[in-house]
């Protein structure tokens, strides 16, 4: 039996529920989306909170450069953070989805730190988080220029926590 059950909120596609299984989902605010718009809801919010944790960085590493101007690695990790930016804004344009103007809060987590051993170790689980979460998006359908960007950017973070950990 196949019934209707509503509309996709995102595209007005019909959304059924064929003998016992719901073809869509219900948000939290009551609204139905399809599959596909689900996703493409998630990995907009998971792209989101990317590029918040990726502005954070850029943060912190200004302040890390700050103490520590001699120190090149903080520089090229710094220059990364931005990149990581911009392509994540490419990304969620790339996407249809709408850019976060927000920070996430990890910059004054690592400004409270004392020692620079200590802000350098919270660093590296920061990049940690963050090759994690890249793994969470690249499960996602996305434009191949956006799985590339993800893909590169993992690497990046992957060889600056090994360049990290040998100063620490």
């Amino acid at each position: 039996m196949k019934e209707l059950v509503g509309q996709c909120q995102s595209c007005q596609t019909p959304v059924y529920c064929e003998d016992g299984f719901f073809h869509g989902s219900v948000q939290d605010n009551g609204e139905v989306l399809c599959f596909p718009c689900r996703d493409r809801k998630e990995l907009h919010q998971l792209l989101n909170q990317l590029l918040e944790a990726e502005k954070a960085g850029v943060e912190a590493l200004a302040f890390i450069e700050e103490l520590a101007p001699e120190q090149e690695l903080f520089k090229q990790v710094k220059s990364d953070e931005s990149w990581s930016v911009a392509g994540l804004i490419a990304c969620i344009r790339r996407e249809k989805g709408q850019v976060s103007t927000n920070t996430g809060d990890f910059a004054n987590k690592v400004k409270a730190l004392e020692t620079m051993p200590e802000r350098l170790t919270l660093l590296n689980k920061g990049q940690s988080w963050v090759v994690k979460r890249i793994d969470q998006a690249l499960k996602f359908a996305m434009e191949e220029e956006s799985r590339e960007f993800l893909t590169e950017m993992k690497v990046r973070h992957i060889e600056n926590i090994s360049q990290c950990e040998q100063i620490v």
